[in-house]
């Protein structure tokens, strides 16, 4: 089977072949529209001949290796495709003066199952209103554009950070916010919004769905793990489900028997899609996408993890899903396997096809896709035949043969991160370029019919009357996700959102050894307002986000932004040299946008109400009086800025160097937010806050854990992953006193427990040794 590009250049060159001038051709011959069949299926072509002369004879090659001798009068010819796919017909007609031949290509498609499956998304069609509603993040709003004018028609307010949207049956529009924590409900009809659902606190929802059924909507909660089922009028919780994880996009099959949940973050081991049973509302599968060591790193194909999978995209036939996703190649680095990391083999992006019937991934049909980043949501067309991927990071619509899932075309020009899509029933493709402020119209009718590949961009619409992110801090964040400018990505696969989507962190631990550093766990920008904390990177690298050209231009395979003549001055070429900012507008804008993530994501372990627990209360009074905040210090939870490293006994010699130079220790990372940024330390060696303090804790170097009771510690854990930048009330008077004990001089000097008459002894000779070490640390270059 030959993928559809393939076919149409040789369908081209069979035309031209046919109208060789030095041929008699006053014979014709056409074929009427014909429609597509199914696989298994007798179809009949009938071929309509003109001005023969004599005899007529037709052989037929139905592109499927099968070929007909010349055969006098076989104009309605019957075949049997046993398989889908595109297949290119060519009739060939002779008489007894000449020749003349006509070709197209047949479509040949799996049974399909009645109604349409429903999935996670930003964007929306109704198409009994005609209408298409995007959710916008950043401006609290959502726009109403019509789908037949391509015009807009209004912007309604919503609650913080609507993220997405679904339609019932009874014209409602269902907007799920990330921020608030919430759900709204609007009437289409109207645009007013007539209720607001509150979820759980802090709990980060992300994904919605309603069934197709009408019967019931599916809400995923990222932050805490579950998955919520609602009632499809009132959005009231009718159930929920501990799934674990990171849950982030839900789809619904098209009869509503089945929802598949994706796990945003993965383990180390694999990619992880949860089919629930709706009946029973349990797990049925876990669907593992294995994590892919064997493949040879080339430019074309490679290594990696199935990592931030988004949404399920469930084929028209029921058969396949489809989950978008990225490879982290984790395997790969001069301290795991002797090879560098290349903008080739650091992030690739990926479709996953799990086989719905025998629940499991068909990884031989996995696809690699080339040269492209942050594949996002899957449309595909009626029949199945062809899917449309969204590439948030790579500013286009890739379209892909269903069958064989190889590239056909695609739409560029999209706009800036494009996420949602939707094809209507008169073949235009909306897409939401979300950071563009627009969507983008495509006439894509020539693909849907296997035709050509002709595309028309219509227009854009845009979405946002006023928007409210400055305007360099706006242009920072589309320069953040977008790997289709070189000078952020050369070979278009690498962009700052392919390891910090939305601003927060992989999970991952990435071999910088090739970039002059070591194991490096990847940081979350969230709450640290650029170089908000003092430098940035575990080793304290960069004392400006505008270093980052430096890892844009040697590991992201980018030109840079800035020119070699620029960095010829002076020291600017080296990281922590000559100031960058003022050189370069887009590095400044980076810098604007990093600045302004200037919070954290509320910790769902704190009481609804947003307080600490009791544990976490009395989980404060034991960091107090360990002396934690003596480098975890002050709102921001850090020392950074004073420019110290530390080395609490986790310096390896995996842990590499500091940009090239020696590395005398760890910045001190702040502890607000931790609660989602497992595995912890600077090389992800700790898997939870218990490994931190007790495992990785050698002689009580990072603080005195083993003076603590079991109690004690659960507390101490319980605090820290209720870290959030809230800044709390202080303790009341009648709170009991921290106990005596000794404190944590941020360098390994704990002392507590022992008998209360050697305890003034022992915190003496602490006292003196921390400070003297403390000091010794202040004259090394840092």
């Amino acid at each position: 089977m030959r993928s559809l590009p393939r076919l149409l250049g040789l369908l081209g060159g069979i035309c031209w072949v046919a109208a060789w001038p030095a041929e008699a051709l006053a014979i014709t011959a056409s074929v009427a529209e014909r429609a597509s069949s199914l696989a298994g299926e007798a179809v009949t072509f009938d071929l309509t001949i003109g001005d023969a002369v004599g005899p007529v004879q037709v052989r037929w090659d139905t592109g499927d290796e099968t070929r007909t001798e010349f055969t006098v009068d076989d104009v309605q010819h019957v075949h049997t495709y046993a398989a889908p796919g595109h297949y290119p017909v060519l009739a060939t007609v002779k008489d007894d003066v000449g020749f003349t031949s006509v070709s197209f290509v047949h479509t040949v498609h799996r049974p399909l199952v009645p109604g349409s499956a429903a999935g996670s998304t930003d964007l929306v069609y109704d198409q009994p209103n005609a209408k298409v509603y995007t959710a916008n993040y950043e401006n609290d709003s959502v726009s109403v554009l019509d789908a037949n004018a391509l015009t807009r028609l209004a912007e309604v307010p919503v609650a913080r950070g609507p993220v997405g949207l679904a339609l019932t049956a009874q014209g409602k529009l269902w907007v799920l916010h990330r921020d608030a924590h919430a759900l709204s409900i609007i009437d289409t009809a109207s645009l007013v919004v007539e209720s607001e659902v509150t979820l759980p606190y802090a709990s980060q929802p992300m994904g919605l769905a309603i069934s197709p059924t009408g019967d019931a909507a599916y809400v995923t909660l990222m932050a805490v793990g579950k998955v919520l089922k609602l009632d499809a009028g009132s959005g009231a919780v009718v159930a929920e489900l501990v799934l674990g994880g990171t849950p982030r996009g839900v789809s619904v099959s098209h009869d509503g028997s089945q929802i598949y949940v994706t796990r945003f973050i993965s383990e180390d081991s694999h990619g992880e899609v949860a089919r629930i049973d709706a009946a029973t509302f349990q797990v049925s599968t876990r669907f593992q996408l294995a994590a892919d060591t064997t493949t040879e790193d080339t430019d074309q194909e490679g290594r990696g993890l199935p990592n931030y999978l988004f949404s399920v995209g469930l084929s028209p036939d029921g058969a396949f899903a489809w989950v978008p996703g990225k490879k982290d190649n984790i395997f790969r680095g001069p301290f795991r396997d002797q090879l560098d990391l290349t903008d080739d083999n650091t992030v690739r992006p990926l479709v996953a096809l799990l086989n719905v019937a025998e629940g499991v991934e068909d990884v031989a049909r996995r696809i690699d896709l080339d040269d492209r980043n942050l594949p996002n949501q899957i449309v595909f067309t009626p029949l199945g035949d062809f899917a449309f991927i969204s590439m948030a990071g790579s500013a286009l619509v890739e379209v892909r043969d269903a069958y064989t899932g190889e590239f056909v075309t695609a739409l560029k020009e999209t706009g800036i991160a494009p996420r949602g899509l939707a094809l209507t029933e008169t073949n235009k493709l909306f897409v939401h370029a979300s950071l563009s402020r627009a969507v983008t119209v495509y006439d894509v009718a020539d693909i849907v019919s296997s035709h050509d590949l002709i595309t028309k961009k219509l227009v854009e619409i845009p979405t946002v009357a006023a928007e409210k992110l400055d305007a360099q801090v706006l242009r920072g964040k589309q320069l953040f996700f977008n790997s289709a400018d070189i000078r952020m990505s050369d070979q278009g696969y690498i962009s700052c959102a392919s390891c910090h989507f939305d601003g927060a962190e992989d999970g991952r631990v990435w071999d910088f050894g090739s970039v002059g550093e070591g194991l490096r766990n990847t940081v979350s920008l969230l709450g640290r307002r650029g170089t908000g904390h003092g430098n940035v990177n575990w080793s304290g690298s960069f004392d400006e986000i505008q270093d980052s050209d430096d890892n844009i231009r040697h590991l992201f395979g980018g030109k840079g932004f800035l020119t070699a003549e620029q960095l010829a001055v002076g020291t600017v070429g080296a990281p922590r040299g000559d100031k960058k900012a003022g050189l370069s507008p887009e590095l400044d804008a980076l810098a604007a946008f990093l600045g302004s993530l200037d919070t954290y994501r509320p910790s769902p372990f704190r009481n609804p109400d947003g307080s600490l627990t009791g544990d976490g209360v009395a989980g404060r009074a034991i960091f107090e009086r360990l002396g934690c905040g003596f480098c975890h210090t002050g709102p921001d939870g850090t020392d950074s800025a004073r420019g110290k490293l530390h080395d609490v006994g986790t310096v390896k010699p995996s842990s590499g160097s500091r940009a090239g130079e020696p590395l005398l220790g760890i910045d001190t990372p702040t502890l607000n937010g931790v609660w989602e940024t497992a595995p912890y330390l600077h090389d992800g060696s700790a898997p939870t806050l218990r490994d931190v303090l007790v495992t990785s804790n050698p002689e009580d170097r990072h603080a005195f854990i083993s003076g603590l009771s079991e109690a004690e510690l659960g507390q101490l854990i319980a605090y820290v992953l209720q870290l959030d930048g809230t800044v709390d009330a202080a303790p009341s008077e009648d709170q009991p006193a921290p106990s005596e004990a000794g404190g944590f001089l941020g360098l390994g000097c704990s002392v507590m427990g022992g008998p209360p008459d050697r305890r003034a002894p022992l915190l003496a000779i602490a006292l003196v040794a921390g400070w003297m070490t403390f000091g010794a640390r202040r004259r090394r270059p840092s």
